[in-house]
């Protein structure tokens, strides 16, 4: 993690390991505290910040995510905006991570995630999809459920 100066972009960079998101490389997000201020006025809670906390809900409680095989799905790559730009990637992202799933299941790999944990973002509004691979069953979470909103994570998801 760096900083830089804070006279120049007022910015901290995180390094996110590709296994944690299901990447084939590793990448890095950037918080500023201008997305912290926002976040903690109550006005807005970007991708940035969900990101963040999610590495450190993983630092902090690994033991607990290892036994319950609990993962992440990459909000990024999910949020209405990449889906609208190109659903092919997103729809790809996961069909990758579910195949790689399947082939450790025939491997008889006893380490299989039994929950995906999905944070989407839509017009400012966050959503909590949380998939059980071996149910088949998606459970969304939405505190502020809007029937107008048109859903494009659920679009992906159903497939």
């Amino acid at each position: 993690m760096t900083s830089a100066p804070d006279d120049i972009y007022d910015n901290t960079t995180i390094p996110l390991a590709a296994s944690v998101w299901h990447s084939d490389f590793d990448q890095e997000t950037y918080i500023t505290a201008s997305d912290i201020g926002e976040f903690l006025r109550g006005a807005c809670l970007n991708i940035s910040a969900i990101q963040v906390y999610i590495l450190c809900l993983l630092h902090d409680h690994a033991k607990s995510f290892e036994m319950s095989r609990i993962s992440f799905i990459c909000p990024e790559i999910m949020s209405s905006t990449r889906i609208k730009a190109d659903p092919g990637a997103p729809t790809m992202y996961l069909k990758n991570i579910f195949q790689a799933e399947i082939e450790k299941e025939k491997m008889g790999n006893p380490n299989l995630t039994n929950w995906f944990l999905i944070p989407y973002n839509q017009e400012n509004h966050w959503n909590l999809y949380v998939m059980d691979l071996r149910r088949g069953y998606v459970y969304i979470f939405d505190s502020a459920r809007d029937p107008r909103r048109t859903d494009y994570a659920w679009g992906i998801l159903s497939l």
